[in-house]
């Protein structure tokens, strides 16, 4: 097994556990819901981080030459990947915070976000980050230094989404 399969597993897996235990956690305290608008919030979060996750998948495999999922040989600097080095990335933290605040109680929102970015950022900077430099070097370096990893400009983020994907085998 691939470990990029073995990394969507291992997500998978955190990410049920992450909310088993918030609801778990939840039922035994009996927790108070969260009021209505917060939890149509967390439903508009999820369907907002529907996009940009579509999105960053689509130019992954048109452009990076994704062998399988995750899984890219090319460096992809272009469209949203010109505001921020890991979209998708976010894109799951978000979903997730937005799961969290869907499903309506604090536990349930706490186990889900810490989990979730806690897992995001240590991927990131003790893994992903820096097979990034070794398969891509120089190159990956000097994008790393002129686009953030996580928090992206949102003018540029909106001006990049408003156009269609440029996709091109380049």
């Amino acid at each position: 097994m691939s470990k990029c399969r073995v990394r969507l597993i291992l997500w998978l897996v955190l990410a049920g556990v992450s909310v088993c235990g918030g609801v778990l956690t939840d039922v035994v305290l009996r927790s108070n819901p969260f009021p209505l608008w917060v939890r149509l919030l967390g439903l508009g979060g999820m369907l907002l981080a529907h996009f940009p996750l579509k999105r960053t998948g689509r130019l992954l495999r048109r452009m990076g030459g994704a062998e399988e999922w995750g899984c890219t040989t090319k460096l992809v600097t272009t469209d949203i990947y010109q505001c921020v080095r890991h979209p998708h990335h976010v894109g799951v933290g978000v979903f997730m915070t937005s799961l969290g605040l869907l499903i309506g109680y604090w536990w349930s929102f706490l186990f889900i976000t810490v989990t979730q970015w806690t897992w995001v950022i240590a991927f990131l900077c003790l893994v992903e980050e820096r097979e990034l430099v070794e398969n891509f070097g120089e190159e990956y370096i000097a994008y790393r230094q002129r686009v953030p990893m996580l928090l992206a400009d949102l003018r540029c983020v909106l001006t990049v989404l408003s156009k269609s994907p440029h996709i091109s085998e380049s």
